[in-house]
């Protein structure tokens, strides 16, 4: 059952980073994008100026009542980085639980936590945008 989770949970992070890869535009602002043209040898420079984090209020643990919701629980069970409640938390703020897997996976390969991560995605980030200020991609 544990490998049929993992399954699941590749396959969803395939198909979000299938989508981010596809070089089509992708919605969301980032502040401050400066480029060069399009032109062989030319270079495209990316700047971050500001980035602004969101306070998130913390959610009743009850947002979809007393029962446990069974994708939050097996994702709080195959990540160690966090826990039933946060996990909650974030949806009950709402994040989808597909997001909530993505800022997870990407923790692991990065300094930056899950919740920095989806709090960029709440501010308008794209994962494209997140995965660049990240270092995770160029």
């Amino acid at each position: 059952m544990r490998e049929r989770g993992l399954l699941t949970i590749l396959i969803i992070v395939v198909l979000v980073l299938t989508t981010a890869c596809s070089g089509q535009a992708t919605p969301g602002v980032m502040p401050d994008i400066t480029s060069t043209p399009d032109l062989p040898g030319t270079k495209v420079v990316i700047e971050l100026t500001q980035v602004t984090l969101l306070t998130v209020e913390t959610a009743k643990l009850n947002c979809l009542g007393d029962k446990i919701n069974p994708i939050a629980e097996a994702i709080a069970d195959e990540y160690e980085n966090t826990d039933y409640k946060q996990v909650m938390t974030w949806f009950c703020n709402g994040t989808e639980f597909e997001d909530i897997l993505v800022a997870l996976e990407t923790e692991i390969q990065t300094d930056t936590t899950a919740d920095e991560m989806l709090q960029m995605l709440a501010g308008g980030f794209s994962w494209a945008d997140i995965w660049q200020v990240t270092g995770l991609t160029e």
